[in-house]
């Protein structure tokens, strides 16, 4: 009988592992020090992330990282995900929060009102500038409050500008799967204005800019750079995790 139970709780707890059981309990990990919060491009396609070679960078190991990225998650379901996790203090010795996110609100917005990237948002004629102000003053928000709750948790915050989008490749948001010519240019446009509300967010909050559009011109140059048309290869992540070396102050363990 007591065999039986045993038998019985172990399938019982096997069933529950593979539903993902612990991952969605979320243990504290007292180990980590920087948690990388964002979207895709915290936690993407290939098989290194820019937080992974900042870890290197910084002579740390990757337990001292915590990777909380959520591809396809806008900057208002991520702030929610991030209130969660700091209230339910997952990660208690923490002292860094990598923050970027903004991307797939941009997206999302795209999709609904113009997914041929017919028109670019600098255009005179562009049709929809006032819901493109709404959209980008939402995000510009959300981006705030998520500053404010990591600095109120305690932690160092640093937010990310993002990149450009490399054309004629593999590129899944878009609807024909691609980018072409002036498609690209005009998605880039809309990054232009995403970034400048990124800057000002973390102008108004406080926090430390990691500027990544700086080396957007310079990631265009080498497809090599990117793992398809809206994400870094391994090798774009490892310069991504350069320009937050630069701005990042490492915390003492």
């Amino acid at each position: 009988m007591i065999l039986k139970r045993l038998t019985i709780g172990f399938v019982v707890l096997l069933w529950w592992l593979t539903l993902g059981g612990c991952a969605d309990i979320g243990l504290p990990d007292p180990a980590v020090r920087y948690i990388a919060f964002g979207d895709s491009s915290t936690n993407g396609p290939g098989d290194l992330n820019y937080w992974n070679f900042l870890a290197e960078k910084i002579d740390q190991s990757t337990d001292r990282f915590a990777n909380e990225g959520s591809g396809g998650e806008s900057s208002s379901e991520g702030l929610e995900r991030l209130r969660d996790l700091l209230e339910r203090e997952l990660y208690p010795n923490a002292k860094v929060l990598l923050y970027w996110q903004g991307g797939d609100d941009l997206i999302r917005f795209i999709k609904d009102r113009d997914p041929l990237l017919v028109y670019s948002p600098n255009d005179e004629n562009y049709p929809f500038k006032n819901d493109l102000e709404s959209e980008l003053d939402t995000i510009q928000n959300n981006i705030e409050q998520s500053i404010a709750l990591g600095q109120n948790a305690g932690l160092k915050v640093y937010a990310a500008t993002y990149y450009f989008l490399m054309q004629n490749m593999q590129c899944k948001p878009a609807i024909l799967g691609i980018l072409v010519g002036t498609q690209a240019d005009h998605a880039n446009d809309y990054i232009v204005k995403l970034n400048e509300r990124i800057r000002q967010a973390v102008q108004n909050r406080d926090a430390v800019l990691v500027d990544v559009e700086t080396q957007a011109l310079f990631f265009l140059e080498d497809r090599n750079n990117y793992h398809d048309c809206n994400h870094m290869s391994d090798r774009g992540n490892r310069i991504v995790a350069d320009v937050f070396f630069t701005v990042l102050d490492p915390v003492a363990d």
